[in-house]
């Protein structure tokens, strides 16, 4: 089995490759493509719209193909679009490919992120999350490298595509390794107990799954969630810039944010040994809420970077930690529902609140980017704590139920026994 974690590694690095490359590449596509600077912002909008359908249609398909063929499927469909963004001629054609681009994102982060969740230990998605941030970190370089050989940001896009299809042979190669982990219930070959959530569990519909306890709660969690990350990349140069930083050296604390997260969720992933996602959820936000406060005074400047740095590395443990807790939040059978609700909340926030502050900040000023960041983070809060409440006090319902139908079980075994050992001195006498 440790070749299929390999490949699930290998998968997410290879989700964070097409991620990076619009924003690295758009200067030179759209003098190429002769379209408008704002026109990113079309493309965007068009990927993320349809990564949330395909997210809320992933629980359906991954009953009817299973985890293993609907990433390689969807790790498919990314390469093929991939391809066609490095041979559009226009910017409507891109626009046609960005279509695919998102179906296959969003079908593959539900599929992956629920297959995490329910049959990998919470370290594990601590570090598959830091592997997305590897591939996040690398689609910029290979746009570098294109540049230098002569492709230019149409090659980036064709290495991006070559990767995705190596990524697509090895989960093929290893199908039937991802069966074997479904029908085994986890990944190691010490675990024998059968999956509680068979491939063909009865379907449960968006309508139906909102109905169950904490379960918007959880849309929103993740809304601010992302609205407070998202916000935290889009607009920390822009302040820093504002307050003072040269543009280079404001553009340098930018990636050093990224790389905390990256190194946040490779160090939380040894924290998830020991502690609960619970623990590494409120540790996480509590940082960020220092990283804000502390980001809210006025402190000299060169405490800005190392606030910028708090914020990363609070986001770190987060997401990753949210989204193993689902399984347990809701059980493995509503968990691909639930992790598809979730992402669309996701989804949703990192479309709305960025664009919203922008603008406040137009309108106002950009330096009330701590007080914005402290809002998400105080609502994030709040979502989480509520979402405890809600899903501990059905969880110690159910618990409650179980343990009364043991001890009656118990006691009907007991009366059984008696029974036997009176009739057993009555053939005696």
């Amino acid at each position: 089995m440790i070749f299929l974690l390999v490949v699930i590694y290998v998968a997410f690095i290879g989700l964070g490759l097409p991620d990076t490359i619009l924003g690295a590449s758009w200067p030179l596509m759209r003098l190429d493509l002769s379209a408008p600077i704002s026109a990113a912002g079309i493309l965007s909008i068009i990927t993320s719209l349809g990564t949330i359908v395909s997210s809320l249609l992933t629980p359906r398909f991954l009953r009817i193909l299973g985890t293993g063929k609907l990433v390689a499927y969807s790790i498919a469909l990314t390469a093929i679009a991939s391809t066609g963004y490095g041979f559009a001629d226009s910017f409507n054609v891109l626009c046609l490919w960005a279509i695919p681009m998102g179906i296959g994102a969003g079908a593959v982060d539900v599929a992956m992120n629920n297959f995490a969740a329910i049959y990998l230990e919470s370290k594990h998605t601590n570090w598959l999350h830091a592997s997305w941030g590897i591939g996040a970190t690398l689609g910029p370089s290979l746009l570098s490298l294109s540049i230098l050989t002569g492709g230019g940001w149409r090659g980036a896009y064709e290495y991006v595509a070559a990767a995705l299809a190596v990524i697509f042979v090895l989960i093929l190669i290893s199908l039937p390794l991802w069966k074997k982990t479904e029908a085994r219930g986890g990944i190691s070959e010490n675990i024998t107990i059968q999956a509680k959530t068979p491939v063909n569990a009865p379907h449960t519909s968006i309508r139906e799954a909102l109905r169950v306890p904490g379960m918007k709660l959880s849309f929103f969690t993740f809304f601010f969630y992302s609205a407070l990350e998202i916000s935290t990349s889009l607009w920390c140069g822009t302040y820093l810039i504002a307050c003072g930083f040269k543009p280079e050296v404001g553009a340098f604390i930018v990636s050093l944010m990224f790389a905390s997260v990256m190194i946040g969720r490779i160090v939380s992933g040894f924290f998830a040994i020991k502690f609960t996602d619970h623990r590494l959820i409120y540790a996480g936000i509590f940082i960020v809420a220092a990283g804000c406060l502390v980001l809210s005074l006025p402190l000299p400047l060169w405490m800005q970077p190392v606030c910028i740095c708090l914020l990363g590395l609070g986001c770190a443990p987060v997401y990753p930690s949210l989204i193993h807790a689902t399984p347990a939040r809701f059980g493995e059978s509503l968990s691909s529902q639930a992790i598809s609700i979730q992402l669309a909340g996701s989804y949703v926030g990192s479309i709305l609140m960025p664009p919203a502050f922008g603008l406040i900040a137009a309108k106002f000023t950009v330096h009330l980017w701590p007080i914005s960041l402290s809002i998400f983070v105080g609502l994030l809060l709040l979502c989480v704590c509520l979402l405890d409440y809600v899903t501990h006090k059905k969880l110690n319902k159910s618990y409650a139920r179980e343990r009364v139908l043991d001890i009656l079980h118990e006691v009907s075994m007991e009366s059984v026994k008696r029974e036997r050992l009176k009739r057993k001195r009555k053939k005696k006498r």
